[in-house]
């Protein structure tokens, strides 16, 4: 079944017309209330608070949540944090360096005068980092 512009454009205006719903209003989930409280429960695990005692007094305040699962979400919420996090340079460059002396060490800084053949050289090759540099 297809639809015409027609009904498109007066769906589109119905839902142009649908009010704000207010934030204190909506419903959340244990694991958005946990996103939501999550500084919070950062603050008192630095001031010394378990995470036992944490899902105890979140419990007394009537959010139904366990140990175990307080501990899941808050490591769900830190992957998603670091996860848009790019990885520093130094890290990057660092990476690239070594994988730059080992695919290049061997064969462009061979010494010049060896009785082994190449194979046997490639084969007993073991890079050492820095050793060419100095």
């Amino acid at each position: 079944m297809g639809y015409s512009n027609e009904q498109l454009e007066a769906i589109a205006a119905k839902l142009k017309t649908m009010p704000v719903i207010e934030k204190k209003k909506q419903e959340h989930s244990k694991q958005d209330a946990v996103k939501v409280l999550s500084k919070e429960i950062a603050l008192l695990q630095k001031r010394g608070y378990t995470l036992d005692q944490i899902a105890e007094t979140l419990r007394g305040e009537g959010l139904d949540i366990t140990t175990p699962t307080l501990k899941s979400y808050l490591q769900r919420i830190k992957a998603g944090k670091n996860k848009g996090l790019k990885e520093p340079d130094n890290v990057q460059k660092k990476d690239t360096q070594k994988e730059h002396k080992m695919t290049l060490t061997p064969e462009h800084k061979k010494p010049a005068d060896t009785d082994q053949s190449e194979s046997s050289s490639k084969a007993a090759f073991t890079p050492k980092p820095d050793s060419d540099d100095i």
